[in-house]
């Protein structure tokens, strides 16, 4: 028999078992017993810097779902990968550099790529052992990196292919420009804040008339190169200007712009006019295609500066160039007046920069002609997500998708392969050689100095990571067994960053869903509901807490309570709490292991053993079993549901309340008795431990071979018993349990102590009668009681104190002997005093009419029935002391 420790110590064994189960390739895939493959694409944490919490909650969840399957036998692959996350990453390398006393403008290209692939080094490694300290049984012999060589052939040749189809274009459109990272940026990475700003009326005089039209804007700095005034058709104050066609004086410049009609005009705000800047505003942009306006005149550049066309103001900041544009304004008689007003801004969401809104020349993809291929799926349920509330959110995505701008100006990522010659000629290629071809020897070439946007290489992952290579027409033996994904598991934040982007990219490519499942989790917060932040510090470090209370602590707070989609509060003290629950496991699997002889337990054995046996089995023994099988079919489906939460839950109950307070209990009371006792507990703990494995892998694998079951736990096959649930047998063990708790009631109540032992009597008839003779000897151990006896009739005795368990039920308990009466008169007498003092301290207040005539109702209620309370407490503790005496 192999020594089990006192002490529950995590730190001992967890790196241990997890490089056993490394080293003997537990995690990668064999062949599937029952017919059917697992796979989940683990969506790769950023190389910036080290794992958070939050990547802890996928982590555990996405291992929980492996290992399920992994213990059914089925052929199951968590696959691990990072992304190399452009523009975080690069920050954090600038950021570095900077400390470092090195500007980033002084290496070349290739050097400062070094320094990012340095970083990448650092950092991959110790997620690494982030992943592994949590527990996550991925394959890391398919481990891959979004930058790894054959990740780029595939995002390369993915780009051609796009490009050969059409749906790659290069043009001129509405982008958000960070100016601190020199970049572009996406809608969803611009955080919008309402600020108090300006709101400036300024006269546009209507060209050979004495009429005047009045423009409200927020940036009169941009009106240098507005292009036209827009006001409402329905808008009767301009009708008469509009049907003759009237043209209108652009101020400062003195140039006529017309005056026309669109339906993207408020008429409640402002003026109900607005002027057209389609270099600076995406809504202005739209306006001037409806009316074939020039689009490109640009007065703002990208560092928020005033451009060459902006005259005497070019040069300026936009701040400036504002204060001086309105001093002219007035100075002419253009500014009608300045109002207070408060409007939306948009910051850089990595920076804090405040986002330049600029016409500029990138690469899009032209996304309306794949998404309807994506809709078709969805309409025909290739797909589900968990939980269903967000398909709302997933059809506002997918039915509103703009083109998507694909292009960076980075340096870190993959390089957009398209090349220019001296005359402008795009040459889309895979490489420098086959771009050459195309242009024709001795034509120089010139590579785009963009890279593509980091979710374009994500949303290859699910595919390019099994190898599969569509434009070679082959399919991977690795493809060919895991397509597509069972579950793809992510946070709901980034549904529209990544995984609406792989769907797009799969049905395009493929014609099918890359996954069959989309499981959301929600974001972590701290205990009172606020996001994590290291400026808050109320960040937490997964690492912090498995030094402190081991992994198995930290996977239970992250599992269970959390459902799909819904945001964690997460507390430590939930985590001391689990470490607590795990010790207590680990004392319950150690009294097993020193009560019974687990070297040779068999399990299909003992099982075959008990079901021939199951008569001569005790109540308390039949009723675990009965439990267990319930429990199990329960967890089961729960993870067929994505119901992990309640699975975690319905463990916990099952292994706190009923296997370690009441069966470890009547498995000591009963054991000399007990004909098959020690079998029956070595199946329920063996099947118990099979059931928390996907929760708290490392704790629930040493108990396994600490009981000397069979080695290693991670593959035993998930628990399929063949034993029946008996409702009987639970509605018997329940009246038994109701008597115990009553008992203890009278035992506390009368100031019994623990060591003493009493006399007991209990009234019940017929089957409930029978029920409690059958268990009559492990009923009076538990309760401690010297004398039990089962009456067919009610007791009137004075010296008996008694509890009504249920209807034609009732425990009564000899106090004669039991009780210390002296003392306990004493007690009593203390108690009646003070509650008769709060009785006094109730009845001034309500007495008191100010409090009744002022007071919110509920308060004077509750006070009332604290009174009432208060009374019934007087009158039992009155009926104890006169039973003394």
């Amino acid at each position: 028999m192999s020594d089990f420790p006192k002490k529950y110590n995590p730190e001992s064994f967890e790196w241990d078992i997890y490089k056993s189960w490394e080293e003997k390739k537990y995690f990668t895939p064999g062949e599937s017993r029952t017919g059917d493959s697992y796979y989940i694409p683990m969506p790769p944490p950023n190389v910036t810097s080290v794992l958070h919490v939050g990547h802890s909650v996928m982590l555990t969840l996405e291992d929980i779902m492996t290992r399920y399957h992994r213990m059914k036998w089925d052929a199951t692959l968590l696959l691990p990968g990072t992304d190399h996350a452009g523009i975080s990453t690069q920050v954090k390398v600038e950021e570095r550099l900077a400390k470092n006393g090195i500007d980033k403008n002084s290496l070349t290209r290739d050097e400062f790529l070094e320094e990012c692939w340095k970083w990448n080094t650092e950092f991959w490694g110790k997620i690494q052992d982030q992943f592994r300290k949590m527990g996550t049984s991925c394959d890391w012999t398919k481990e891959k990196f979004t930058l790894d060589d054959d990740m780029n052939k595939r995002v390369i040749k993915a780009f051609n292919d796009l490009y050969d189809r059409g749906l790659i274009y290069q043009g001129e459109y509405m982008v958000n420009y960070d100016p601190v990272l020199k970049t572009v940026v996406s809608d969803q990475e611009v955080v919008h804040r309402e600020e108090a700003g300006k709101l400036y009326h300024v006269t546009y005089f209507v060209s050979w008339s004495d009429a005047e039209v009045v423009v409200a804007t927020t940036r009169p700095e941009t009106m240098l190169w507005d292009v036209a005034v827009a006001v409402h058709p329905k808008d009767k104050r301009y009708k008469k200007l509009l049907k003759a066609g009237k043209k209108l004086i652009l101020p400062i410049v003195n140039i006529e712009i017309p005056l026309i009609a669109d339906e993207m005009c408020d008429m409640e705000f402002g003026t109900g006019a607005v002027k057209i800047t389609p270099a600076h505003d995406a809504n202005d942009f739209e306006v001037a295609k409806r009316h074939d306006l020039p689009l490109n005149r640009v007065v703002l550049w990208k560092d928020g500066c005033m451009t060459e066309v902006a005259g005497i103001f070019a040069g300026q900041d936009f701040l400036t160039a504002r204060e001086n544009i309105v001093a002219l304004l007035n100075s002419k008689w253009n500014l009608l007046k300045i109002e207070d007003h408060s409007a939306k801004v948009g910051y850089g969401e990595r920076t804090g920069a405040k986002i330049e809104t600029i016409i500029s020349k990138q690469w899009f993809v032209k996304i309306n002609p794949i998404a309807k291929k994506v809709i078709w799926g969805y309409k025909k349920k290739e797909f589900d997500i968990v939980p269903k509330r967000y398909n709302k959110v997933f059809e506002d995505w997918i039915f509103n998708l703009r083109d998507w701008c694909i292009s960076r100006q980075l340096q870190w990522g993959h390089r957009i392969p398209v090349w220019y010659t001296p005359e402008g000629e795009i040459i889309v290629a895979e490489n420098i050689e086959q771009a050459q071809q195309k242009a024709g020897e001795g034509v120089a070439l010139t590579q785009d100095t963009d890279v593509l946007d980091t979710w374009f290489s994500s949303a290859l992952w699910p595919f390019a990571t099994l190898g599969y290579d569509m434009w070679d027409g082959e399919q991977s033996d690795l493809f060919k067994q895991f397509y597509p994904a069972q579950v793809l598991e992510t946070g709901h934040d980034i549904i529209f960053f990544w995984v609406i982007r792989m769907l797009l990219f799969w049905y395009e490519f493929t014609g099918e869903t890359p996954f069959k499942t989309i499981y959301l989790h929600g974001l972590v917060k701290d205990k009172v509901g606020r996001k994590m932040s290291k400026s808050l510090w109320n960040w937490v470090d997964p690492i912090d807490m498995i030094d402190k209370y081991g992994t198995d602590a930290l996977r239970m707070t992250l599992s269970i309570g959390n459902t799909p989609g819904n945001d964690l509060k997460f507390d430590e003290e939930n985590v001391k709490n689990n470490m607590l629950f795990v010790n207590k496991l680990w004392n319950a699997s150690r009294f097993v292991h020193v009560s019974t002889n687990p070297d040779s337990f068999d399990f299909a054995a003992t099982e075959k053993k008990i079901k021939e046996n199951y008569d001569d089995l005790m109540l308390h023994e039949k009723w675990i079993l009965s439990k267990l099988v319930r429990l199990t079919d329960l967890v089961t489906q729960s993870m067929e549901n994505y119901s992990f939460s309640e699975a975690g839950t319905e463990l916990y109950t099952f292994t706190k309340n009923r296997f370690c307070d009441y069966y470890i209990e009547e498995f000591k009371l009963a054991k000399e008795v007990s004909k098959f006792g020690e079998e029956v507990i070595l199946y329920s703990i063996h099947v118990l431990l099979r059931l928390w494995h996907p929760y708290i892998p490392f704790v629930s694998e040493e108990i396994y071979s600490k009981l000397g079951f069979e080695w290693h736990l991670i593959v035993s096959h998930w628990p399929e018993l063949q034993l029946d649930i008996n409702p009987e047998v639970e509605k018997a063990h329940t009246l038994f349990v109701e008597v115990i708790r009553e008992i203890r009631k009278l035992r506390a109540e009368n100031n019994i102590m623990p060591n003493k032992t009493i006399k007991l009597k209990i009234y019940a008839k017929n089957k409930n009668a029978e029920i409690l003779h059958s268990c009559i000897d492990l009923l009076s151990g538990i309760v401690k009681s010297e004398e039990t006896e089962i009456v067919d009739k009610k007791l009137t005795d004075p010296n008996l104190v008694y509890s009504i368990v249920k209807s034609g039920v009732e425990v009564y308990v000899d106090t004669s002997n039991a009780i210390d009466v002296e003392s306990e008169t004493t007690r009593l007498k203390e108690q009646i005093t003070d509650t008769k003092l709060y009785i006094s301290i109730l009845d001034k207040k309500l007495l008191n009419e100010s409090f009744t005539r002022n007071a919110p109702k509920d308060l004077v209620h509750a006070e009332m029935s604290k009174k009432q309370q208060a009374l019934k407490k007087l009158q039992k503790l009155e009926e104890k002391l006169k039973s003394l005496k």
